[in-house]
């Protein structure tokens, strides 16, 4: 075959981009819309807070539970089965009666976006030649970073202008759409010939040391992310204008769309370590510097650019390495990597809130972060030497990966 056809992306990864868009958009839309769920259904905002963790921590415990569950069945079929339960999850949001209904409805909605979430990843790659594994999984990524930038200054102004329930319905619409496109036009998914494979199967990748090692970084790397961006908007305003915050923002939210097609481009090129360890060490130096980068606005969007860029650049290195250490598990690996992120929102929130609950000054909160970063780059480059000295790295075209 002729290897520039063979380098060309089947369009149709995209339109699994498209359910990554109405998912993205259904996470981050709700801090827009809280304070009018929560005086519509007559809830107080913590209250009203609880939608959000419902759906987070449904996301993260139930991925790695469910997913091995599902490994049997098609893939195309899972997307779009997935995709229609999120639209009527979404559908109960828009129209429920009660707080206990909708919090019901987000928990529904937590489940299946981690199902989809996983399984268009592994599609995603799968549908990819060789060379162009890494820009499948960013075009999928490009969903998230796109409803970051567009999805929710859309959906939140929908929701001001005709109500939060018009923002739940806008998901509800992208959600159906995706579904129906995918159904019309369903990936050529790969014919599987092996033989079917029991669930405590499935699960013994768990206890390779390679992944548990390549896993543990990414733990460090979300939760000081996360930790920081937590209280960034708060950070903010203590140096800019409301309105200059609004563009700073913006600026953090095109770094994410810079970033999540620029790592999956270096993996195609270099692989997956060495872009993880630049985009780690570069986030790392970036919050060092970030008592410096707050004093003017420009300085302030360049760092923020880079911390969006590094971040997600991340995000397609990070899944090409896992899938090629298990491609068989794939789908339960993107699964539990995704819970790792959710956990990490969680994580970082409670131990930034400790730590100014402790007397730690806002603007020194960096410091927490860039010293989290540091640990990750570090544990990233011994536990690709302790794969090497124990002789753990697999053989064969993941060895280009990891």
């Amino acid at each position: 075959m002729n290897s520039s056809v063979s380098a060309v992306l089947d369009p149709r990864i995209w339109f699994l981009a498209l359910g990554t868009f109405a998912i993205g958009t259904d996470v981050f839309v709700i801090s827009g819309i809280l304070p009018e769920v929560a005086t519509n259904l007559h809830v107080n905002l913590n209250a009203a807070g609880q939608i959000v963790t419902a759906y987070a921590l449904t996301y993260a415990l139930v991925a790695p539970i469910v997913v091995p569950f599902t490994a049997a069945y098609r893939q195309t079929r899972i997307v779009i089965g997935t995709l229609v339960t999120f639209a009527i999850a979404n559908m109960l949001c828009a129209t429920t009666p009660s707080y206990a209904v909708l919090i019901a409805a987000r928990i529904v909605a937590g489940i299946v976006a981690a199902l989809y979430t996983s399984t268009a990843y592994s599609l995603a790659a799968s549908l990819a030649p060789s060379a162009r594994k890494g820009a499948a999984l960013s075009a999928v990524a490009l969903g998230f970073t796109g409803s970051a930038v567009f999805g929710v200054p859309i959906g939140t102004a929908i929701g001001d202008i005709l109500g939060w329930r018009m923002t739940f319905w806008l998901v509800t619409s992208v959600s159906a759409l995706s579904a129906i496109i995918l159904y019309l036009r369903p990936p050529k998914e790969p014919v599987k010939h092996a033989a079917p494979v029991g669930i405590a199967a499935r699960f013994a990748s768990l206890k390779d040391p390679t992944i548990l090692l390549a896993m543990l970084p990414s733990v460090f790397w979300n939760t000081a992310n996360l930790m920081s961006y937590t209280y960034l908007g708060a950070l903010l305003a203590r140096h800019h204008e409301a309105h200059t915050v609004v563009f700073l923002f913006l600026a953090y939210g095109c770094g994410g769309l810079v970033g999540s097609q620029l790592g999956g481009r270096l993996v195609d090129r270099f692989g997956a370590i060495k872009p993880l360890i630049i985009f780690l060490f570069i986030a790392a130096l970036n919050q060092a510097a970030m008592g410096l980068s707050l004093k003017t606005t420009i300085t302030t969007a360049m760092a923020l650019a880079i911390w969006s860029i590094t971040g997600w650049g991340t995000f397609a290195p990070q899944q090409a390495r896992l899938i090629a250490l298990a491609p068989s598990n794939s789908p339960l690996l993107i699964a539990i990597n995704h819970s790792i992120i959710y956990f990490g929102t969680a994580a970082g929130a409670a131990i930034g809130g400790a730590l100014l609950a402790h007397s730690l000054p806002l603007e020194k909160l960096h410091w927490v972060t860039a010293a989290m970063l540091a640990v990750a780059v570090g544990i990233l480059g011994g536990s690709r030497r302790l794969s090497r000295f124990f002789g753990l790295t697999t053989a064969g075209k993941q060895t280009s990966v990891t």
